[in-house]
């Protein structure tokens, strides 16, 4: 997913230099010179690569359940420690620049995109120019995500190095701070996204010159994806999976054109649910759980499903609570007591509860349930735009709360290292262009029941949709 912006590994330090080696001079007799044939020849100065030594601050890790144990994160943060030192080496004082070398410690799109960012991710072309660089200081400091076993499965590095580059009676400083996201990948480390923002010397007059060069990969395929995002109607203390679906959303997702669609169906749908008859679509959840939902959704929809992620209320505010609540523009007024909703038109920062009555808004918004519907689709969007934010703020470790709150607060067939990959993706989708719509139908009553049965322009919807995952084109 290739996007120039946040996430991976460690790169601490900025220098280079040349440190002369020079060889003394060394009379030889040989039987055939003369006798006064004078020195030999003397060597020419050899530039020799300074060692450099990266502080480590702190390296700790945390999981689902807690913590990781400081002997799970002491290997690999020593590891990652020396392969920074390494790199730093080859990338800021090496008096040559050995690419193989230098892109060997970035993993398959991170290197490619480190190949159009050499001069930011480097001394650059002021090489040439200087004498030596000299660090100051050079630190990082990592966090692990391990998973349920305490095995580390990704680290985010914050580094910061200060040097000054010499050239004759020229000082000029060097600065860089990094963020970095790693995954191990054939039994090494290796960088996966990254956000360095820095001051190297230009080679006029080594003057400072600000640069940033940042890279966030993109989803394991390129091709569309489908996730539906389910919210249990179960209050606290009951299973999420024990209660019908109070929102149904089909997410849509092309890497390929970095887009985002979203799709509600409303949980009065009135449907064939597989092997139990015709009832409303929310029914499904608590017939046969998320999975027969996916089924259901996957017969009436004609799209084939990915993934599901499912959470309750409880869950829904924890979730809310974790990443710092959620930038929102309200639409319209709502005074909605049954949901606790009473907002203003305008922008918004909800905290946990707020964002509950939001999304259960019904009685006092244009379309009743529609309109539910489509606020839901407005909160995914801001969550997606708080995330964007949070990492373009050049902290990726900013993604650690969202991907362990997804862990513990998430009933879904995705793994702890799936979610780590699509949150590591979402930055490089931009909200703006994310499209949001509700599947509509009419109201009617079947057997007492108040549902909708679903129109044309919901099977267009899903006709649209199905394709390439993108909703208009």
């Amino acid at each position: 997913m290739p996007r120039l912006r946040v996430t991976a590994g460690v790169i601490v330090v900025f220098g280079l230099v040349t440190a002369s080696c020079t060889g003394g001079t060394e009379a030889r007799s040989d039987a055939g010179a003369p006798p006064d044939a004078g020195p030999g020849p003397t060597e020419a100065p050899v530039a020799a690569t300074p060692e450099l030594t990266m502080r480590l601050v702190r390296a700790n890790g945390k999981t689902e359940a807690g913590s990781l144990r400081p002997r799970d994160t002491a290997e690999p943060a020593e590891a990652i420690r020396r392969d920074l030192e390494d790199l730093y080496e080859t990338a800021f004082l090496a008096p040559t620049l050995d690419r193989p070398a230098l892109f060997s410690h970035f993993s398959g799109e991170a290197r490619h995109e480190a190949e159009r960012d050499l001069g930011r991710l480097t001394i650059g072309p002021v090489r040439s120019e200087l004498d030596e660089v000299v660090p100051r200081s050079a630190t990082v400091s990592l966090t692990f995500l391990g998973d349920a076993n305490g095995n580390p499965l990704a680290a985010f590095a914050d580094t910061e190095f200060e040097a000054s580059a010499v050239s004759g009676d020229l000082h000029a400083p060097v600065t860089s701070h990094g963020d970095y996201v790693l995954r191990r990948s054939n039994g090494a480390w290796r960088i996966v996204s990254y956000d360095v923002r820095g001051r190297t010397p230009r080679p006029d007059q080594l003057q400072p010159h600000a640069a940033r060069a940042a890279f966030a990969p993109g989803l394991p395929s390129n091709g569309p994806l489908f996730v539906l995002v389910i919210g249990s109607d179960a209050r606290p203390g009951r299973s999420a999976v024990n209660a019908r679906a109070d929102s149904i959303h089909i997410v849509g997702v092309n890497p390929r054109r970095g887009r985002v669609s979203i799709l509600g169906i409303p949980r009065d749908s009135w449907v064939s649910i597989p092997g139990s008859g015709t009832n409303k679509i929310n029914a499904a959840l608590v017939q046969g759980g998320p999975e027969l939902l996916v089924r259901t959704v996957e017969q009436v929809s004609g799209i084939h499903i990915d993934a599901y992620v499912l959470t309750a209320f409880v869950g829904f505010e924890r979730l809310v609570d974790a990443v710092g609540g959620l930038d929102v523009k309200i639409p319209y007024p709502i005074d909605d007591s049954a949901a606790g909703a009473h907002f203003q038109p305008g922008p918004e920062h909800l905290n946990r509860s707020e964002a509950l009555a939001f999304a259960r808004a019904r009685h006092d918004v244009p379309a009743g349930d529609f309109s539910r519907s489509f606020n839901q689709g407005r909160l995914m969007i801001a969550a997606l735009a708080t995330l964007r934010q949070q990492v373009a703020n050049g902290r990726l470790a900013a993604l650690l709360p969202w991907v362990l709150a997804g862990g513990r607060s998430l009933h879904t067939d995705l793994s702890l290292a799936q979610i780590f990959e699509l949150l590591l993706a979402a930055p490089a989708f931009e909200p703006s262009r994310v499209r949001n719509e509700v599947a509509s139908g009419s109201g009617t009553t079947i057997g007492g029941l108040s549902v909708v049965v679903l129109g044309e322009r919901a099977r267009a919807l899903f006709r649209d949709l199905q394709g390439d995952a993108v909703l208009g084109g």
